[in-house]
């Protein structure tokens, strides 16, 4: 049974008959006939009764009909409901963003999308990696603007990569260790984890980077924190290390205050993406957003330094 058998037939019963209906309709009298009759012999029951004035509803179809109707009204409505909500208008957009498209990516396309879609505001999540990608899992998020973690697992996620970045030992400017050539120089020093608060410090991908993985003892933990400006000024007032996007140290508020320390080890390559459910359909103004974000990352690398 269809829907599309269901409409025929009441059609047929509206108008008296499968030539008027087939007229009103603008199909083929034999493509109606046809259709019924399938519904018909798939069910073994016989709906309307033929004769020379056109089609009557038998018993059976006296009671089919109200179910039919029933059941095609139902369905006009779903489909009235899901085009109001297609055509609504999208007020916000809910994403979230880690710290290196947080410096550059996302404000650069702010303007231009602002301009094409002054109506939406942006509802932006700042966080680490884990924290964004479990928002968009959990649907509080539409998508997520982040580093990828090593090894994750995206099996109901959709991944659009945007271009590489790298990270460093990030120290204040004048660091009594700016000159350190090996890891082995820093583990004695306070270090700020830019990372998940609710999870061990120690369980960190940049501490066990660092130092698990180079055998070193794990260092002493000054702070954790999901922050970049938190991180950053913990970073300019004291001796504290941190691993951070190398972009971060060249932002215009920061510009002059942290230094890399240029250790073996220190730096990392990781890729950004725009990450979001593969089985969630997002708005219109949201692709939107990820088209020009998507954009603007290609192009990002032949434009001049501001």
């Amino acid at each position: 049974m269809t829907l599309q058998q269901l409409r025929d037939l009441i059609a047929v019963v509206a108008h008296g008959g499968y030539r008027p209906a087939a007229r009103v309709l603008g199909l083929s009298q034999a493509g109606l006939t046809k259709s019924i009759a399938k519904l018909e012999k798939d069910h073994g029951v016989a709906l309307l009764d033929r004769n020379g004035q056109g089609a009557a509803l038998t018993a059976e179809g006296i009671v089919f009909l109200r179910y039919a109707k029933s059941i095609v009204l139902e369905a006009d409505r779903a489909e009235a409901w899901l085009t109001s909500s297609r055509e609504a208008r999208v007020e916000r957009i809910a994403l979230g963003v880690s710290i290196e498209p947080s410096l550059h990516l996302v404000p650069a396309v702010l303007a231009d999308f602002r301009r094409m879609l002054p109506e939406v505001a942006l509802q932006l999540t700042h966080g680490v990696s884990s924290t964004l990608l479990a928002g968009v899992r959990e649907n509080r998020l539409e998508f997520a603007v982040t580093m990828l973690p090593a090894n994750f697992d995206a099996s109901d996620l959709a991944v659009q990569l945007l271009f590489e970045s790298e990270s460093v030992i990030a120290a204040r400017t004048a660091h009594p260790l700016s000159a350190a050539a090996s890891i082995t120089e820093l583990a004695a020093c306070d270090w700020i984890v830019v990372g998940d608060p609710a999870q061990p410090a120690d369980q960190d991908p940049s501490i066990q980077e660092l130092f698990v993985e180079q055998s070193l003892e794990r260092p002493r933990i000054a702070a954790v924190t999901d922050s970049l400006f938190g991180a950053v000024a913990m970073l300019v007032e004291s001796d504290c290390l941190a691993r951070l996007p190398k972009a971060t140290l060249d932002h215009p508020l920061i510009a002059g205050k942290l230094a890399s320390i240029k250790t073996a080890q220190a730096s990392r390559r990781y890729q950004i993406a725009i990450v979001r459910k593969a089985n969630r359909h997002l708005s219109r103004e949201a692709q939107t957003l990820c088209a020009m974000l998507a954009s603007f990352a290609r192009i990002a690398p032949a434009l001049p330094p501001r």
